[in-house]
């Protein structure tokens, strides 16, 4: 049986007509209704007002199972997450305290910390452990309104301790409501037994993780930090044609630190999206437009490390798709919290409070290849939605800093 929400005061679809993104001036629509009604079950069965639904309900002689009353309530579809490295062991605050003093990122890194900090924690963790952390951050997510979220691996830099990393968001997978994708990322730094073997590294990465993660079927993406003092573009380029070679679709850590074109190989490869793009210029902006790859934004960080944002004007500006994560981790941006994420977006990178939306739901959702069942409100899309105690979905923005979501739906069913 299905389930009526009406007389929503502000409700929001984020509706392209079936189209699977949204870019440039396209990102200015959000589709909303003022006082609207969703009917649903498992998926949305039907979008319109509420004195739509009353005659609908009269003409059918048909009653919903539930009659919700959302008076006063934003209704917008639950947010898609497509960057985050939530499952880690260890704690990186004594770090976060040194930067407040005047310590950069990459001075930390340099000295042996930073990302190989996570990684002694987790290859000590069990896959219990390392399933625990990411369980609880997980659950936090869905409560400020996430349904969806792409998981990374990267701080295992071991085959053994990559394949638990990525058993360990299989659990997950397995265990919780909200839809979950999973990024193989044994290449996000070199680990400290290689530090000046790099090549070699490459090829365990290529010979012997990609196999065994294939072999698993443990990912859908292979990932790669492509960046100043990382893994360079040749690096970059072997180990994920490998992937495409195993069925690894890819996606990139591109152009965090410098501006080193890897944005425009992501583009050349196909990649489903390229991520951070602090430094990514403009002639890397137009190949991921041509090419289709998502540009996703990841504000939290810039903020975290306090570092440049991302143009995201230029980007929107020129065509390209834009997508917004929190790349919720340890080290560098430590929220799973997408409401603030979109603060930070409208603030610092000057978006609008709709693009912001779009660039979170439907856009993120198209990064991850989700957009065709989730992303937006739309009939035959899965009931993926969030309930927010606001009346406007410009609330969601004017008053920051708290979480606003009421009630997280995920599949139709309030978590």
């Amino acid at each position: 049986m299905s389930k009526l929400i009406t007389n929503i005061e502000s409700l929001v679809t984020c509706s392209a007509d079936h189209a699977l993104y949204k870019t440039g001036a396209e990102m200015q629509n959000i589709g909303e209704i003022n006082k609207g009604a969703i009917l649903f079950g498992e998926q949305i069965e039907w979008v319109g007002t509420a004195d739509e639904a009353v005659q609908m309900m009269k003409s059918a002689s048909y009653t919903p199972e539930e009659i919700i009353d959302a008076s006063g309530k934003t209704v917008f579809p639950g947010f898609v997450d497509s960057h985050t490295h939530i499952v880690f062991a260890g704690n990186r605050s004594g770090e976060f305290a040194r930067r407040l003093r005047g310590v950069s990122y990459q001075e930390i890194a340099a000295e042996g910390g930073g990302i190989l900090t996570t990684v002694k924690g987790t290859r000590a963790a069990s896959i219990e452990e390392l399933a625990d952390t990411g369980r609880g951050l997980a659950l936090s997510a869905m409560k400020h309104g996430t349904t969806s979220i792409e998981i990374k691996s990267g701080y295992g830099l071991t085959l053994k301790s990559e394949l638990n990393q990525l058993r360990a968001i299989k659990m997950l997978k397995e265990e919780l409501p909200l839809h979950i994708s999973s990024t193989f990322l044994g290449a996000h730094d070199f680990p400290p037994e290689y530090k000046n073997k790099h090549s070699k590294y490459v090829d365990i990465v290529c010979n012997e993780m990609i196999p065994a993660v294939a072999a698993e079927d443990l990912a859908e993406y292979c990932d790669v930090f492509i960046d100043k003092g990382y893994y360079t573009l040749d690096e970059g380029r072997k180990i994920l044609e490998t992937g495409i070679k195993y069925g690894l679709k890819p996606r990139v850590h591109c152009d965090e630190l410098a501006d080193t074109n890897s944005s425009a190989l992501a583009a050349e490869l196909g990649a489903a999206s390229a991520d951070h793009l602090l430094f990514v210029s403009d002639s890397s902006i137009e190949a991921m437009k041509k090419a289709g790859t998502v540009a996703t934004m990841m504000p939290g960080t810039a903020y975290f490390i306090r570092m440049p944002y991302a143009p995201a004007r230029k980007i929107i500006d020129s065509g390209a798709i834009a997508a917004l994560a929190t790349d919720c981790n340890p080290g560098s941006s430590f929220t799973e919290n997408m409401q603030l994420v979109l603060s930070l977006a409208v603030i610092n990178m000057k978006m609008t409070a709709e693009e912001a939306l779009n660039a979170s739901t439907l856009n993120g959702a198209y990064a991850l290849g989700l957009s065709d069942k989730r992303g937006s409100l739309e009939v035959g899309k899965q009931a993926d939605f969030v309930v927010a105690n606001v009346s406007s979905y410009t609330d969601l923005f004017y008053h920051f800093g708290i979480n606003h979501v009421e009630e997280t739906w995920i599949g139709g069913i309030k978590i």
